[in-house]
């Protein structure tokens, strides 16, 4: 009975020294929107292919009307500022102004700036938004789309999971006797030798599998899902 329940502690060990694990794609990746909008571009064909487009757009019409309103309203303050300081360049060398006279034509110098300034951010938030409302991936896996064409969503809605499948991974719980130099042993996958590598140790027991550490191997094995057999040996 009590080695019936260790083998549901430690599903992935399998006797001394030789562990069962699951490839896995390299990454997962769960991609949220950071603003809202109405979705106006998804294609579902792109479902479990690996793309190197824009996968989703957001409708930025509206922030696109705005911006252009802005840099009109940009370009105008800019020719006035350049007006405004030539003028304040003649007029203080006007004999008989007083300084409060030429004090005042500066503070219409510094608040024509602060203005400039001011919609300098503007614009600066606004392209942000609209640089939100494309996004793209390079060369990822994309899994399942969480929503769909002409949805609206808002910001933190949950648009689609991706992998990163550039290359693979195995999640071993390995015993400490294993655990011990662990960096100096072999690592055999199915006996095949020099397909992996480790790129992770937890150097904590693990609070799942009892008495075990948590090992990530990387390898270039596109077979995901297929369970291998894993050695770690002098």
């Amino acid at each position: 009975m009590k080695k019936y329940i260790l083998v549901l502690l430690t599903p992935l060990m399998v006797f001394a020294q030789s562990y069962m694990a699951k490839i896995e794609p390299y990454e997962k990746y769960t991609i949220y929107s950071q603003t809202s909008g109405q979705v106006v571009y998804l294609d579902k064909k792109d479902e479990t292919k690996i793309v190197d487009k824009t996968i989703i757009k957001l409708d930025d019409s509206l922030e696109q009307k705005q911006l252009s309103i802005y840099q009109k309203q940009l370009n105008l303050y800019l020719k006035k500022l350049e007006i405004l300081e030539k003028s304040y360049q003649k007029y203080i060398k006007i004999k008989g102004k007083s300084q409060s006279d030429k004090d005042d034509k500066l503070y219409e110098v510094i608040e024509l700036k602060i203005s400039i300034e001011t919609l300098n951010s503007n614009i600066y938030q606004i392209k942000d938004t609209i640089a939100k409302k494309t996004i793209s991936l390079k060369n990822f896996y994309i899994k399942e789309f969480k929503v769909n064409h002409g949805d609206y969503v808002s910001t933190g809605k949950e648009l689609a999971t991706a992998y990163d499948i550039s290359k693979s991974k195995l999640v071993v719980y390995v015993s400490s006797d294993d655990y011990k130099d662990i960096k100096n042993k072999n690592i055999q996958i199915d006996g095949k030798n020099d397909i992996a590598t480790i790129e992770k140790i937890d150097k904590t027991i693990d609070d799942t599998y009892l008495s075990a550490y948590k090992v990530t191997l990387v390898l270039d094995d596109k077979n995901f899902g297929k369970a291998v057999k894993v050695e770690f040996v002098k």
